[in-house]
Parts: structure tokens; C-alpha cells; sequence
């Protein structure tokens, strides 16, 4: 078992830091974006690699905590909004931004790894990347933006 968090919540280590991680993750993703709109390619590239690496080893021991704790409603069972139709719709709606934004981000990345040269710079590619990274980067700001009501109201209330 995970240990208890340090926000003072009914969450644990694990939650606590991915909660927390959407305020150093959101501003890097914006940077990275600011970044590669003046041209530092190459910066751009490793900040995304960076933080896709970051997010598969995060998210990956996240989705481990919340299994072997027995699922998300075990988790917020403790809540007193446990049973409200609203939290529960939270989740799904988190749950589904976040899984498309794992598959968005993770396609790309792979993608771009594969079709830009190294030292990266634009190609044939880059109008399917600035689409999909746009769209990437949108739902990963609305992942961060779900999660905080959930957390809020699944541990902190």
C-alpha cells in the first residue's frame, strides 16, 4: 500500500504528487509550445520526450496505486459525496479526456520521433503535428482541469 499523502487529504503519496504534477505539467507544456513556435525545435523535442517519459512512468504507477487500492469509487469511498451522480460524472468525463489524451499524446510522440530528421525541423509532417499536437496539448490542459474537481471532492471534502 501506497503511504498517506502530504496535502492533508484522504489521498495518498501517489495522488497527492499527480495532482500536483498538473501545476509543473501545464506550464512546461506551454513553454515547449512557446518554444517551437521560435523555432528551438530541438528543445521542443526533448521537453515532449522529457515529459512523455515522466507521464508513462507516472501514470503507470498512478493506474498501479489505484488498482491494488480496489478501484477509484474504493478510493473516494470515504467521501461524502461518494454516491453523487455529479463525482461519478466527473470521473467518466476525467477518464475519458485523460485516456484520449494518453493516446494523442502517445501517437504523436512516436509519430514525430519517427518522421522528423534528427536535429528536428519541419517537413512534410509538420501541418499532421501542429494539428494533433494543438489538440494534444488542449486535452492535456483538460485533464488537469478534471482532475482537480475530483480530487477536491473525492479527498479533500
Amino acid at each position: 500500500m501506497i503511504p498517506p499523502g502530504f496535502l492533508g487529504t484522504r489521498g495518498d503519496l501517489l495522488m497527492d504528487l499527480v495532482i500536483l504534477s498538473f501545476f509543473i505539467i501545464l506550464p512546461v507544456l506551454i513553454f515547449s509550445w512557446i518554444k517551437v513556435r521560435d523555432g528551438s525545435y530541438a528543445l521542443h523535442k526533448r521537453i515532449q520526450v522529457g515529459l512523455g517519459l515522466t507521464l508513462l512512468i507516472a501514470v503507470g504507477l498512478f493506474e498501479l496505486d489505484i488498482r491494488l487500492a480496489g478501484g477509484t469509487f474504493q478510493i473516494i469511498s470515504e467521501s461524502p459525496y461518494a454516491d453523487a451522480w455529479w463525482l461519478e460524472w466527473i470521473f467518466y468525463v476525467h477518464l475519458i479526456i485523460a485516456t484520449t489524451t494518453t493516446l494523442i499524446w502517445a501517437s504523436l510522440i512516436f509519430l514525430s520521433l519517427k518522421k522528423f530528421p534528427s536535429p528536428p525541423q519541419p517537413g512534410e509532417f509538420s501541418a499532421t503535428h501542429r494539428r494533433w499536437g494543438t489538440i494534444g496539448m488542449v486535452a492535456m490542459i483538460l485533464t488537469g482541469l478534471t482532475a482537480y474537481p475530483l480530487y477536491f471532492f473525492g479527498f479533500a471534502v
